[in-house]
């Protein structure tokens, strides 16, 4: 049906065609002997084949152009295929009447090189006689072929294709050509050919001799049993397979981090009757400990040679060995123990395969005991990790170059630098004033407990801080632990300054009782009923003076240790408010006005009465003294919600915004110097928080520098006046309000 060239191009054709016609026109003059029918013949006949040739000559015309249109058409089908389509005479692959240009893209070649010829000289010699073989073998019955092969392209590569072919008959069932498929299958072979690969290497494996299998299980099983975190027993357990089925005796011995190098496994093969003989030494011998510090391995006889049954003897004394293996156990570089494995009996010295199979079982038992000790140090570094992550103490670990290495989040918390901000950085750059207070703080060298610490001062984004440290130094750097002080550091220093100020306000009042008590004993002079009465009323007023500071000390004491009983009972407040304002103006000093503001309505108060009373006289007491220049005081109850709120408002110095939010510490005041002549043991609003925080109420404070101060507080109001669910006491975050 599509031929590449017509039969024009054919001269065979047109060759054997004219012998046809001529042999038909000069046939029969060999049987015509007279010279005119002869001539009679010729012409019938010549005339005949005239008009033969002319009907033949068009019909090849007609067909001629049909076949032209189908090849165009068929090429441009096949030339649009990722394959090559060749198309060849029946049983004649050297005829080649079309080849799809792609073969030249996968092997080099033309169209026009191609042929049957070109295919079997560039057959890869492995695949030619059978790819030839199945060619001839198609060609003869007629059926397709199909294979795939090896060619050598035109640049040498190797090419892998795939060949389809087949026989394309006409309708009547005659062969008109042959026709094939080529596809590159190179990619696909290579992996095929990795696949291949890989499973003929399991076969292989797996089809080795008794003795190979006996040892690739014997490999599993050492490797199965090196998984064990225990190691020791798994070492115990590998000698024990060792000697099953490989050797008589099997040896390991092994360095303990730091400790010298010990025999840890000694078995020894199961024989049929009772076993006698010597056994090895106990501790590792002088030929063991050679190859554990060299590092290489011995076999004995040396590969190669012949044993003279002395020289294995070096290594297990006694025992007379005929064949020995000894084979360091190395772990990362660094040799670690070593595995001694022998046979007594006389026969086959071990050789290069039975070396690389101790080898690779130490390689498994040196793995396995980094393994177990890697995990054993993983572990201990993940609980010191952890340790340092929630202990309460900074931890700062330098490197010999004064590097930062380690920062725990203590020791962010205690300085505020981040360890992302310091960690792999110089001390002396990252931490403020670490230079200037390194040389100080005592270094020890043993981590014993009861080493000397310094107090240093140290620069941070929250200001100055104090903190104790101490530091010990090992191989590595120096580790440092520190622990802030700096509120422990205040606070003493508030002790300081109360014992100071309380010193001070006990010796006013025992001064003016002492001076009085003295006026009064004199008899050098005589006083008369006036100024004995001035003088014992000094006496009672500067005693009850020292009585409110003893007990404001002993109150104080009495919060800190919890040993402070609260009743609760309801109370009026107005009555109480009414109360504090008559007896706190009975001694305000002259200027200050106190003033008090009570409701019509006001629901009784659920709380401690004495203790509410305390504190209302702390707070007013506390308005007059922060009133200098006097001014008016004034205490004021009303209802919030379900509360009941207390206010105590003056017009005195006010509180600096900077301290509000610490005027309620022990020990603290406000103007520790008195250089407004304020006084006081700085415990008084210390003792108002406590006390409203244990009766369930909130206190805060509302205050600006020089326009006075008010301070609120409010408690529950009584249930049989508020509602079932009272309202939620303390929403205010903080004891100040701006």
């Amino acid at each position: 049906m599509l031929q590449s060239r017509s039969l024009t191009s054919r001269p065979w054709l047109i060759a054997v065609g004219g012998l046809i016609v001529t042999a038909a026109v000069t046939a029969p003059f060999f049987f015509v002997t007279r010279l005119a029918e002869q001539l009679t013949i010729a012409a019938a006949f010549s005339i005949a084949a005239a008009v033969s040739a002319g009907l033949l000559a068009k019909r090849l015309d007609r067909r001629g152009q049909e076949l032209v249109d189908a090849e165009r058409k068929y090429r441009d089908l096949t030339d649009g295929l990722p394959l090559a389509t060749w198309v060849y005479g029946v049983k004649d692959r050297n005829d080649t009447r079309l080849m799809g240009p792609q073969v030249e893209a996968m092997l080099g070649y033309s169209p026009e090189q191609w042929d049957g010829e070109l295919l079997e000289r560039i057959l890869h010699p492995d695949d030619r006689e059978r790819v030839l073989a199945g060619i001839a073998a198609a060609a003869e019955s007629g059926a397709p072929f199909e294979s795939e092969y090896r060619v050598l392209a035109r640049n040498g590569e190797v090419v892998w294709l795939r060949e389809h072919a087949r026989i394309v008959s006409g309708s009547d069932g005659e062969p008109l050509f042959g026709q094939s498929f080529l596809v590159d299958i190179g990619e696909r072979k290579r992996v095929e050919d990795e696949t291949d690969r890989l499973l003929a290497a399991e076969r292989a494996a797996a089809s080795e001799t008794v003795e190979r299998q006996g040892r690739l299980d014997l490999l599993r099983e050492v490797g199965d049993v090196a998984g064990s975190p225990d190691y020791k027993a798994a070492i115990e357990r590998v000698a024990e397979l060792v000697v099953r089925d490989f050797g008589d005796w099997c040896l390991i011995d092994l360095a303990e981090e730091g400790a010298p190098l010990k025999r840890l496994a000694v078995a020894r093969a199961q024989t049929g009757g009772t076993q006698t003989g010597n056994a090895p030494q106990q501790e590792p011998d002088e030929a063991v400990r050679s190859v554990v510090a060299s590092g290489n391995p011995q076999i004995l006889p040396a590969l190669g040679e012949r044993s003279n049954g002395q020289e294995p003897d070096r290594f297990l004394g006694g025992i007379n060995p005929s064949s020995l293996i000894c084979v360091p156990l190395r772990a990362r570089q660094r040799s670690i123990g070593a595995i001694t494995v022998a046979r007594i009996a006389r026969g086959r010295p071990y050789g290069a395969d039975d070396l690389a199979l101790v080898q690779d079982i130490a390689g498994r038992i040196a793995l396995a005991v980094d393994r177990a000790r890697l995990y054993a140090e993983v572990e201990q570094r993940a609980d010191a990790a952890r340790v340092l992550a929630h202990v309460a103490d900074g931890i700062l670990l330098l490197d010999r170059t004064g590097i930062v290495r380690l920062w725990n989040p203590a020791a962010e918390g205690i300085t505020a630098i981040r360890a992302a901000d310091i960690v792999g950085r110089s001390a002396a750059d990252a931490i403020p004033g670490w230079q200037e207070s390194v040389d100080t703080v005592p270094i020890a060298a043993t981590p014993d407990p009861g080493h000397p610490e310094v107090v240093i001062p140290l620069e941070t984004e929250r200001g100055e801080r104090w903190i104790a440290i101490a530091g010990v130094q090992f191989f590595g750097g120096t580790v440092y632990a520190f622990r802030d002080l700096t509120d422990v550091r205040r606070l003493e220093e508030l002790k300081a300054s109360f014992i100071a100020t309380a010193s001070h306000e006990l010796r006013t009042p025992l001064a003016a009782v002492y001076g009085a008590a003295q006026t009064l004993l004199r008899h050098d002079f005589a006083l008369d009923e006036g100024g004995r009465d001035r003088f014992v009323s000094l006496i009672a007023d500067e005693s009850e003076r020292l009585g409110r500071i003893v007990n404001e000390i002993l109150l104080a004491s009495q919060l800190d240790a919890g040993r402070l009983d609260l009743a609760s009972e309801p109370f009026d407040a107005a009555e109480l408010v009414e109360r504090v304002v008559e007896a706190t103006r009975a001694y305000a000093p002259p200027g200050v006005h106190v003033e008090g503001r009570v409701p019509e309505e006001l629901p009784l108060v659920e709380a401690d009465r004495d203790k509410v009373r305390q504190v209302l006289v702390n707070l007013v007491e506390n308005a007059i003294k922060y009133s200098p220049d006097g001014g008016r005081v004034e205490l004021q109850v009303e209802t919030h919600e379900e509360n009941v709120l207390f206010q105590v408002r003056d017009e005195g110095l006010g509180i600096p915004t900077d301290e509000q939010s610490r005027v309620f510490e022990k020990f603290y005041r406000v103007d520790p110097h008195m250089t407004r002549g304020v006084g006081g043991t700085g415990l008084g609003l210390y003792i108002c928080n406590e006390l409203v925080s244990r009766m369930g109420g909130h206190i805060w404070l509302e205050s600006k520098a020089g326009e006075g101060s008010t301070f609120l507080f409010e408690l529950p109001a009584a249930p049989s006046i508020a509602t079932a669910r009272p309202a939620e006491l303390g929403t205010r975050p903080e004891n100040v309000s701006s």
